[in-house]
């Protein structure tokens, strides 16, 4: 293997590789676990293996999720986890380490300082050649929007940390934002809320079942699903029953704000893209986009159309795989 041209998404929940020619070959935690061994960090496990070992894991173990808030902050353990996921993605018998061209999904907005960092951390997994491309714009090309027209569309990506909403128009972003809102900060929410309620302390894995079980923003939703863990007055494991209204009760306000921001980015338009979205709607994506409900309470709320394409959460990685074989489209978004 000579040289290979992939797709990279590094998001706060979960890393994604996207092959040309193959497709998404990798999606795995945004995890590493660590060992101190003599005084040194070993890895221990990366992605699926270390995300089982959090709240499970032994006094010289640690765990270590690097991005946060959409925004590596940790970019020593980001470069041996992506690392790591190279190594996975190439073919057991190659001889050399191929040159790999890469298009990078990133949060809006980012800093000289932030887009070196990013540089230095594929640098560091021998990655040499990137192209960097704002996450919510491949998340528009990833479902089928016609990004390149006078009304290309409008994007919200709830992900894991961080919410990223914009009206795209001609390749570029018209008016967008970003707001630390995403699936992580409701599941400690939910945490606290059961905490409080039930005076039952559980662990994350706990809580996310609980979401993808009976997840639900409806007032009306009467699902239910037990969950166990420890008793916080008496200590002793011990288990309750928690409905999809505790859910919603929990995370609502989260929603509300990603509603607030997504009439605020339409406001902030000029007028003639801002009639648009009322005629075309709004489209989510992400992993947090995904809760049973959302579509009623965002529509009730901003007055319009909402969609939800399938597959929300490869919207991001689908697009940059889609842009390694469309030269022109990816000219036209760098220029």
């Amino acid at each position: 293997m000579a040289a290979m041209e992939i797709a990279v998404e590094i998001g706060t929940s979960y890393t994604s590789v996207y092959l040309s020619g193959q497709g998404i070959v990798l999606r795995e935690p945004t995890v590493v676990a660590f060992m101190n061994d003599g005084g040194r960090k070993k890895v221990r496990a990366v992605g699926d293996k270390a995300m089982e070992m959090i709240g499970k894991t032994p006094e010289k173990t640690t765990v270590v999720t690097p991005v946060v808030d959409g925004i590596i902050a940790d970019p020593d353990t980001c470069a041996v986890m992506l690392k790591e996921y190279i190594r996975k993605i190439l073919p057991e018998n190659y001889l050399f380490f191929p040159k790999i061209r890469a298009i990078l999904g990133v949060p809006t907005g980012l800093s000289v300082e932030e887009r070196k960092m990013y540089e230095d951390v594929l640098a560091a997994a021998r990655i040499t050649d990137v192209t960097m491309i704002e996450n919510i714009m491949l998340s528009g090309i990833g479902i089928d929007l016609p990004i390149n027209l006078p009304n290309g569309g409008f994007v919200v990506n709830i992900g894991g940390g961080v919410t990223e909403i914009a009206a795209i128009s001609l390749s570029g972003v018209i008016s967008g934002c970003g707001v630390t809102v995403g699936g992580n900060m409701m599941d400690k929410a939910l945490i606290d809320y059961i905490a409080g309620k039930f005076s039952l302390k559980v662990g994350i894995n706990a809580v996310r079942k609980l979401k993808h079980g009976i997840g639900s923003l409806s007032p009306n939703d009467n699902s239910q699903m037990d969950v166990e863990g420890i008793d916080i007055r008496t200590k002793i494991p011990t288990g309750v029953t928690v409905y999809a209204t505790d859910i919603r009760e929990a995370v609502l306000p989260y929603y509300n704000k990603i509603c607030d921001a997504v009439e605020n980015i339409i406001n902030e338009c000029p007028p003639a893209i801002a009639a648009d979205i009322y005629k075309t709607g709004i489209y989510v994506v992400g992993g947090a986009g995904s809760i049973f409900g959302l579509g009623d309470l965002m529509k009730e709320r901003l007055k319009l159309n909402v969609y939800f394409p399938p597959d929300p959460s490869y919207a991001a990685i689908l697009g940059a795989g889609k842009l390694l074989g469309d030269e022109k489209l990816l000219h036209e978004i760098l220029m």
